[in-house]
């Protein structure tokens, strides 16, 4: 399953969440505390930053989730490769193929967090081979699903966890990102001066011998008020796409709309 993709040149920083990315190679910060990583935080003004936090834009949804402590707006509907399906002719022959379409959004819950994805794809299917070229009797509507998503990840994964204790924030970091990855340093978002961006600190090492691979895009937040962290990976391409040439993206509007409730 393809949703539109562009491989992503420019990081943009800054906003209610910065993009966080981990440069190869890198070498692991020695440290007793997580504490000791923190930048000093920005002071700004709780009133205005809600009601920023509540604007949703005309055509958007926001999803909350108070057990899990995170609210985020994603677009009702993205262009999507596989959004729909035509049948043309090819020389002698005629097949189905892919077609650009605009397909909704929908969340899919899971216990530690949710998937963002279409709520459908179209899947070419009764195929026939002729002089290596392959040509398609049917085009099939097919619902994603929560079990599906989990296999075949196609879309933002978005989790959550309870971290009691900063030990507890360093073994989440390892076990999502590899063991020899570390806490590095901590930001407070221009935002919330409650909330942290957190870098991925590496083990020093190359591939293929680092145990802290990392080359894709990732968000990672930490708020100690809370007890939460939270993370999901952009990869290395975009997701949500404006339209159906694929030159506009959702991805980073939905990025910095995600926040915290707490």
């Amino acid at each position: 399953m393809i949703i539109f993709g562009a491989f992503l040149l420019v990081i943009i920083g800054g906003g209610l969440f910065a993009i966080l990315t981990k440069e190869g190679g890198g070498t692991a910060v020695s440290t007793n505390t997580v504490a000791d990583k923190v930048t000093r935080p920005q002071i700004i003004d709780p009133e205005e930053t809600q009601i920023e936090n509540n604007l949703v834009p005309e055509g958007w949804k926001s999803y909350s989730n108070a057990d899990l402590k995170f609210s985020i707006n994603y677009p009702k509907n993205v262009f999507v490769h596989q959004g729909s399906c035509e049948k043309i002719t090819e020389g002698s022959e005629t097949s189905y193929r892919p077609k650009p379409a605009a397909v909704p959004i929908k969340i899919f819950e899971d216990t530690d967090g949710i998937f963002i994805a279409p709520e459908f794809i179209y899947e070419l299917s009764d195929p026939k081979t002729i002089n290596n070229v392959t040509y398609f009797g049917g085009c099939e509507k097919k619902s994603n699903t929560l079990s599906g998503l989990k296999v075949e990840q196609i879309s933002w994964h978005i989790q959550a966890k309870t971290v009691p204790t900063k030990e507890d924030l360093e073994t989440f970091v390892q076990t999502q990102f590899g063991a020899g990855c570390s806490v590095g340093t901590m930001t407070s978002t221009p935002a919330n001066n409650k909330v942290y961006d957190v870098r991925v600190e590496g083990d020093g090492l190359e591939m293929p011998e680092t145990l802290c691979g990392i080359n894709y895009i990732y968000v990672l937040k930490y708020v100690p008020d809370a007890k939460m962290v939270y993370t999901y990976k952009l990869g290395q391409a975009y997701s949500f796409a404006k339209d159906s040439g694929g030159s506009e993206y959702y991805d980073e509007e939905m990025n910095q709309s995600f926040h915290p409730i707490f």
